[in-house]
């Protein structure tokens, strides 16, 4: 065997004993019951724990909205998984209200969220319209259309948020959404996972 591969073989077996010392025993659970702690604070060490993203925000809308400039909007969002991007272990509720600067409401929905994903103190949120109304657009059917909501957390202000409406013929796939383009005015989202 030449030098360097003998070398390499023995980097890779001290890396493999380092690894087996250092990670955290696996505990196999009996088919049919729930994990235990231990196996919970295991799979969070690996990322693949609860995440949740919580709270509300509103902002203003700018320029950019052509025909919106100033509405008010709110987006209140409180979504739960057990492990990151897993839509069975995914729990929660959205609201969206958008309201014209003339005071008439533009769209006021809200929802189930499917789908969690979290990244740092950033989430993607992604949920099934069940009952609300766009007055503003008539004819538009909200109830059964999916959403996506992205959140970014900056502590108590200065949060950022995004979106994107399956009812306005946007692509909407699982866990899957858009940078949060906003800045929120007031309010405050919590992301953790």
């Amino acid at each position: 065997m030449n030098r360097r591969l003998a070398t390499a073989a023995v980097s890779l077996l001290l890396l493999a004993a380092t690894a087996a010392t250092t990670a955290p025993a696996a505990v196999a659970e009996p088919a049919g019951t729930a994990p235990t702690p231990a196996a919970e604070q295991a799979a969070a060490a690996g990322g693949f724990g609860p995440v949740s993203v919580r709270g509300t925000g509103n902002t203003v809308l700018t320029a950019a909205f052509q025909g919106f400039d100033g509405d008010p909007v709110t987006i209140s969002v409180d979504a739960r998984a057990t492990t990151n991007t897993d839509p069975a272990g995914t729990a929660g509720h959205f609201h969206v209200r958008h309201v014209h600067t003339d005071g008439r409401l533009v769209a006021d929905f809200e929802g189930d969220i499917s789908c969690l994903a979290v990244g740092g103190r950033e989430a993607i949120a992604t949920g099934v319209v069940t009952k609300g109304e766009a007055p503003w657009f008539p004819g538009l059917e909200l109830v059964g259309q999916k959403v996506a909501l992205s959140i970014e957390d900056n502590g108590r202000h200065g949060d950022r948020m995004g979106w994107v409406w399956g009812a306005l013929g946007q692509p909407v796939s699982d866990c899957q959404g858009t940078v949060p383009f906003i800045r929120t005015t007031s309010g405050d989202f919590s992301v953790r996972g």
